[in-house]
């Protein structure tokens, strides 16, 4: 009899996937991902980065809009759609630029849509993420939103060892 194993997907070209054990239990870690009071507290992909604004509506269909200030004065401002929500465990959503994102609402999208997917799994008091982006045009832009994300995840566990 053969024993199978479940392999985690390997990563080609086109994917990230981060994990993290997150000191926090699995509903307040959901709950810092997807609330904009939180997400302006401590997501910062760069040093010195800030968030102006935050707008998430948290169900399937719904847009999420984050924009990022650079301290050169130059806004990052990513949107998206949720495909799929399933608190406190599971979200799948869409991730783009905004063109101009120095604006107050959703802007034009520059068109390179990748998606995100985010797994928060209960372990005991603590939660482990599994990040997932996948369908990079290239190596480098994953490597680059590597780098960012890796940074992202370090600012959010330290916020939740605070919480």
């Amino acid at each position: 009899m053969m024993t199978q194993t479940n392999e985690l997907q390997k990563p080609d070209d086109a994917t990230l996937i981060l994990r993290r054990v997150l000191n926090a239990p699995q509903e307040l870690a959901f709950k810092v991902w997807t609330s904009p009071e939180h997400i302006q507290h401590w997501m910062q992909p760069e040093p010195g980065m800030t968030i102006p604004s935050a707008k998430m509506d948290v169900r399937v269909g719904g847009k999420f809009r984050i924009q990022m200030l650079n301290p050169d004065g130059e806004y990052f401002t990513a949107a998206g759609v949720f495909q799929e929500v399933q608190p406190p465990e599971k979200l799948v959503y869409s991730w783009d630029w905004e063109k101009d994102g120095s604006g107050e609402e959703f802007g034009e999208l520059e068109g390179k849509t990748t998606q995100v997917t985010v797994e928060f799994i209960k372990r005991g008091e603590r939660t482990e993420m599994i990040f997932m982006h996948t369908l990079f045009a290239s190596v480098e832009s994953r490597d680059s939103h590597s780098r960012g994300w890796g940074r992202i995840i370090d600012c959010l566990a330290d916020f939740l060892e605070k919480a």
